[in-house]
C-alpha cells in the first residue's frame, strides 16, 4: 500500500512540474508576442512617418 502511495505521489509531482514547465514556456511565448508586437508597431510607426515625410516633399515639390 506505501509503494502505491509514494507512487501516486511520485506521478504527482512529476504532473505538477511538468503543467508548471509548461506555464513557463507559456509565459516566454506571450513575452516574445508582446515584443514581436512592439517591434512591428515601432516599424509602422517608422513607415507611417517616411510616407508623411514624402508626401510633404511632393505637395512643396510642384
Amino acid at each position: 500500500m506505501d509503494e502505491s502511495i509514494e507512487s501516486i505521489k511520485i506521478k504527482v509531482k512529476i504532473l505538477e512540474d511538468r503543467v508548471n514547465s509548461l506555464r513557463l514556456g507559456r509565459r516566454i511565448l506571450m513575452n516574445l508576442l508582446i515584443e514581436q508586437e512592439h517591434s512591428k508597431n515601432l516599424e509602422i510607426k517608422r513607415l507611417t512617418n517616411e510616407i508623411k515625410r514624402l508626401k510633404r516633399i511632393l505637395k512643396y515639390s510642384r
